[in-house]
């Protein structure tokens, strides 16, 4: 895009996104890839503390826990796609005749972690001895080309913003996560 600095390319943040989350980079950079990074980490917590949820020998309390933790990382996981989403428009150069995205770049930078994560379990899945393993190891290539097709949809909002022929909104989720005033959450 017009004016951005600062980022890097989609494959290279999906290489980062596939890297194990055992094995942690060396150091943990700034901008727009350290908010993708710490993104990402949070999508892996979340996604863990979902899979707690659902354990069949989870009592009560360690469900209610990990609703109350699954929470609190989906409100964070909001606040990093708005912080992603708002360095990339400072660097932006938008056309504001231009049509409109449906999704900003940080929403889809959130669907792709949440799709290398339910890729790398599903690869790892596919590899163990599990009864399921062939049922796993067929859905490997479905989830490649989907992470394939979604990179490649990324890169062309990134055209389209960068030749003027669409624009893109900041993302603002507006959550009422916590609000004193809410009375009930509305989300």
């Amino acid at each position: 895009m017009a004016g951005l600095t600062d980022i890097p390319s989609i494959d290279a943040v999906v290489d980062e996104f596939r890297r194990p989350p055992r094995k942690p980079a060396p150091r943990r950079p700034g901008g727009v890839l350290g908010l993708l990074l710490e993104l990402h980490h949070n999508n892996v917590v979340q996604w863990n503390r979902e899979d707690a949820a659902r354990r069949d020998d989870a009592d009560d309390r360690a469900v209610a826990a990990a609703k109350r933790d699954i929470d609190a990382l989906n409100a964070r996981r909001h606040e990093l796609v708005e912080a992603i989403d708002a360095e990339l428009a400072v660097g932006a150069d938008q056309d504001p005749a231009a049509r409109p995205t449906t999704e900003s770049p940080a929403m889809v930078f959130d669907r792709l972690s949440v799709l290398v994560i339910r890729l790398c379990f599903t690869e790892d899945a596919a590899s163990s001895q599990g009864v399921d393993r062939d049922l796993y190891a067929a859905r490997v290539p479905v989830l490649q080309e989907q992470l394939a097709l979604l990179q490649e949809g990324l890169e062309a909002l990134f055209e389209d913003v960068r030749t003027g022929r669409k624009r893109f909104l900041p993302y603002q989720s507006l959550k009422l996560y916590g609000s004193h005033t809410a009375g009930t959450r509305h989300d």
